[in-house]
């Protein structure tokens, strides 16, 4: 059966005197004319296509990185103490959480309701990146010889990790299910909201585990699996530049939806997501581990919540600076709005694993 955006083409013919610059000078990021040809040139959006060829140039794939290193440490009790494992193995639990989450969310609940076709195409890039993470977290458990049941089903026994995934879920909640569509004041602010819930996944939720990872690498621990982290890290901060540039686009297109009330529903989200990030990050690293502590840990998260307010052009709540100014050393960019990689990717070939 043909999706309702081709529903045009499925009748009989009549001349249509429309040129694709009115029909294109009428898209939108939501409730826009769609036709369902993907028709990219001119462009309404141009900063998808922008950030969809950088998405293209920064190819890459877990094998391309060495883990034999890690797994020496890992079973050498000597490298790791008990609490860096644990440490370790909670944030991989959750980051392959999230990564499952978004990939369903992306394919499931974003997509279809989007009708410019150039950000379809970064969304549907961002989903097999979003894919690739779910693998690469895949190749890290096998690469390390851990229990995939211990990583995959820690949210079952620990409760708090399951009651953050929870959070998480019920922040995308409103807009999935068959019925949802946008085209109501009601549901396009619900989309709104969805998108900025996106930008707290993509640019909150991550950052206490990647601060865990970079921790470990810092102090000569896991190079590895923070070199992994690193290319997870820059497909995610494309992905939140994406998202921050679709909030951005809807309020110029339906500035009626960016109401101060609201405003206050984004804060209070940005909020409970950060107060649950730095609940999860305080229980994981129990007393601390190689400098990280409660307390610069929940001035980091202050601080990126902060960053993601200021992007959708909030005020901050938090006031406070970056406790951690070395990690640009592993982000290497601003993290105000995007942080790319220098250099150039590796040649790599798939194939077996080979540790």
């Amino acid at each position: 059966m043909a999706s309702k955006k081709f529903e045009n083409l499925m009748q009989d013919f009549k001349v249509d005197k429309k040129t694709n610059s009115e029909i294109i000078n009428k898209r939108r990021v939501i409730n826009g004319e769609d036709d369902g040809l993907m028709q990219v040139s001119p462009l309404k959006h141009p900063f998808a296509d922008e950030i969809f060829k950088t998405m293209l140039h920064n190819n890459w794939v877990p094998q391309e990185v060495y883990m034999g290193k890690d797994l020496e440490m890992w079973k050498d009790p000597k490298i790791l103490t008990e609490n860096e494992r644990r440490v370790f193995e909670r944030s991989l639990a959750f980051v392959s959480n999230l990564d499952g989450i978004q990939t369903d969310n992306i394919t499931s609940n974003i997509l279809r309701q989007i009708t410019s076709p150039e950000i379809t195409l970064a969304l549907i890039r961002q989903a097999y990146e979003e894919a690739l993470h779910v693998h690469s977290y895949s190749t890290m458990v096998e690469a390390l010889e851990l229990d995939p049941e211990e990583i995959y089903g820690m949210y079952r026994r620990d409760q708090g990790l399951y009651e953050k995934n929870q959070y998480v879920l019920k922040s995308l909640s409103k807009i999935s299910g068959d019925k949802f569509k946008t085209g109501t004041f009601e549901n396009d602010q619900a989309f709104l909201e969805a998108c900025v819930s996106n930008i707290i996944l993509e640019g909150i939720y991550f950052y206490s585990a990647f601060m865990i990872f970079y921790t470990l690498k810092r102090n000569n621990k896991m190079p590895g699996s923070a070199e992994m982290i690193q290319f997870i890290n820059r497909d995610e901060d494309l992905h939140l530049r994406l998202f921050i540039k679709i909030v951005n686009e809807i309020k110029k297109e339906q500035p009626e939806l960016w109401t101060e009330d609201f405003k206050q529903i984004a804060l209070q989200n940005i909020i409970g997501a950060v107060e649950h990030e730095v609940g999860w990050g305080k229980s994981c690293i129990n007393e601390g581990i190689l400098g990280l502590n409660h307390n610069n840990l929940e001035q980091y998260i202050r601080f990126v919540a902060d960053m993601r307010l200021l992007a959708i052009g909030m005020k901050p709540h938090y006031n406070v600076t970056n406790p951690f100014p070395w990690i640009e050393n592993f982000t290497q960019g601003a993290m105000t709005e995007v942080n790319f990689f220098e250099g150039t990717v590796r040649e790599y070939a798939t194939g077996t694993l080979q540790w």
